[in-house]
């Protein structure tokens, strides 16, 4: 085999960002072949590393960013049913207030009902009672129709504390 030389070009652009200025600088450089295939081989090898640590990076971002998504997905469904909850409770109190509401004028109406419903005693007037007890001291003529009635009597009127019952044993 024979060794050719190959010549190659290769063309630099330099920015300077201090001075604003573009310079191109071209160098020719001669190497045999085979060095130049094991360069290209390194070079490729280099280029694909760079590409998967670049493919990786990419994902890496790409996956924060499906995070950051989630995150908001999910603060806005958490948000929306906070929002729910809220319009139920809202309801729920109107509810609320509604039934008392309404228990107020049902126990209004029962008192209403209950006075308009309420029967009377009906008390016996004094012509009606048949009066067996009679007052034992001099000078009064009082008839009562039961025995309470003539010791409450005594009590008030002529200031004794002790029982009829007793006295008439």
């Amino acid at each position: 085999m024979q060794n050719k030389s190959i010549k190659v070009t290769k063309k630099v652009i330099i920015i300077n960002q201090k001075t604003d200025t573009i310079s191109e600088n071209t160098n020719i450089i001669n190497r045999e072949p085979q060095k130049n295939q094991l360069e290209e081989e390194r070079i490729d090898q280099k280029n694909s590393n760079k590409t998967q640590m670049y493919n990786e990076y990419d994902e890496c971002k790409k996956c924060v960013i499906r995070k950051e998504r989630c995150y908001q997905r999910q603060l806005h469904e958490m948000l929306n049913i906070y929002q729910k909850n809220n319009e139920k409770m809202k309801e729920m109190k109107q509810i609320v207030d509604i039934l008392k509401n309404r228990t107020r004028r049902l126990e209004q109406k029962l008192r209403q009902q209950e006075v308009k419903f309420k029967v009377k005693r009906v008390r016996r007037t004094s012509i009606q009672i048949e009066k067996k007890y009679k007052c034992y001291v001099k000078n009064c003529e009082k008839h009562y129709g039961s025995m309470v009635s003539l010791n409450l009597h005594m009590r008030l009127k002529h200031k004794r504390q002790r029982n009829v019952q007793e006295q008439q044993q």
